[in-house]
């Protein structure tokens, strides 16, 4: 019967108008919800028998919820560089595990305001844990040849990278050796050196002028714990090594070679075993740097006194973590107190074929579905994945407005369809009235 029909149209138009209320109040509710994702309610009719030209059976409605995870929110700034948006398309890849193993499962997100949690790790405010790959000083993904596994990837861990010391690679040295100096006159130059484990050591070069015109004889010496009544020295590199110049006071040869090339420049080598550093440290080859052949920088000979014009290198000893930046293409960089940085992990940005089928999980996450396809791993800004913006959070996409336009709406609808209960009600006690 059709009034019946009507009046179980009444109630599923009742009951779809309820999930719409919910829906709207979901949104409401998460309008200041870091990455939040508005859903939408979409009403599809329920046919339970096809029309014909004499007769229609009523059927109903039922409401289907949509939601866009990938839809784009509006970024804010934020004070703190491990607070995270991506902006364009994509999600961070979470886990909920601290050191995820194989049961445990990887999930998406867009909710990026990450902290370190007491073992240094970053974690958001759901308890989900920021997954990246390691990477090497140069930024190179360690693992490059299986990167586009979910199992490359490994909680981003600060506590691994507390404390730094590089050892010294290159050391330049610009100074003016007098050209009035006597045959045996000598000059010297000390500058700090590092070995792999931050210990410091006064690399000294001894300046002898020699009784040939336009030379000078330097050796090396390492000298160990500087500054303490422990020190101790060392000769470096065996004999004296030579160092001409031409006429002009400019650079002609180091080390006894021949005359270099004008304009190119002037170096050398020197290594360092554990035996001469005296500790357990790795052997150290460091570059020397004494300008450019043939012009009068770096190292020349004018008549004057002895002048230091530049002592560099570029070792350092321990050093504390202060803090992380992160490149918007999610390079993570550890940033120590003397002001060196370290390329420690890259974050990817994980996409699926449909997002609009992921499942919504618990701390505004998704889960991957037969339907959406799997994840998909890229680097930021590749393959049309969005960019990594540090220092900023997405906000909800929830817009208040539009919501309390729809509650009015469903409002309006839902007290509608409880009329088309009480009319039914009227119709049926007609039909029982003929009785009577």
């Amino acid at each position: 019967m059709s009034v019946t029909g009507g009046l179980f149209a009444g109630v599923a138009s009742i009951g779809a108008q309820a999930t719409a209320f919910g829906i709207i109040s979901d949104n409401i509710a998460n309008s200041q919800t870091v990455g939040y994702k508005e859903t939408q309610a979409r009403f599809q009719t329920l046919v339970t028998r096809s029309p014909t030209a004499t007769a229609f059976t009523p059927g109903g409605v039922q409401t289907k919820p949509i939601t866009d995870p990938s839809r784009q929110g509006l970024l804010q700034a934020t004070s703190s560089t491990t607070d995270m948006a991506v902006d364009g398309n994509g999600f961070f890849v979470v886990n909920e595990a601290p050191e995820p193993g194989s049961d445990d499962e990887y999930l998406l997100t867009r909710a990026g305001a990450f902290n370190t949690d007491e073992n240094g790790r970053l974690i958001n405010t759901a308890g989900y844990y920021l997954q990246g790959w390691r990477t090497d000083a140069t930024g190179a993904i360690n693992n490059q040849d299986t990167r586009d596994l979910l199992t490359s990837l490994e909680t981003v861990d600060l506590s691994q990278f507390g404390q730094i010391a590089n050892a010294t690679d290159d050391v330049t040295i610009n100074a003016n050796l007098p050209a009035g100096a006597a045959t045996s006159d000598t000059v010297i130059t000390n500058i700090t050196i590092y070995d792999s484990l931050g210990f410091d050591y006064l690399l000294e070069t001894t300046w002898t002028k020699s009784a040939a015109a336009n030379t000078w004889t330097y050796d090396y010496t390492l000298i160990r714990n500087p500054g303490t009544v422990n020190a101790t020295s060392m000769s470096l590199g065996g004999a004296a090594r030579t160092m001409t110049f031409n006429t002009d006071g400019s650079l002609r040869s180091v080390n006894g070679l021949a005359a270099g090339t004008t304009n190119q420049s002037a170096t050398e080598s020197l290594t360092i075993t554990r035996g001469e550093f005296s500790r357990s440290v790795a052997t150290a080859t460091i570059t020397l740097d004494w300008g450019t052949y043939g012009q009068p920088t770096g190292m020349s000979q004018f008549n004057g006194d002895f002048e230091t014009s530049l002592l560099n290198q570029d070792g350092s000893g321990p050093s504390a973590l202060i803090g992380v930046s992160i490149s918007e293409d999610g390079l993570v960089a550890a940033n120590f107190a003397n002001g060196q940085s370290r390329n420690i992990y890259r974050l990817p940005i994980g996409t699926v074929p449909s997002a609009t089928e992921l499942d919504t999980v618990n701390g505004n996450a998704y889960r991957v579905t037969s339907t959406s396809g799997d994840i998909v791993l890229s680097i930021p800004t590749n393959g049309g994945t969005g960019r990594i913006q540090s220092g900023a959070l997405e906000n909800s996409t929830t817009d208040i407005a539009t919501e309390f336009t729809d509650l009015i709406i469903t409002q309006r609808a839902y007290s509608a369809s409880t009329r088309i209960i009480t009319t039914g009600d009227e119709l049926l006690d007609e039909i029982i009235r003929i009785k009577r």
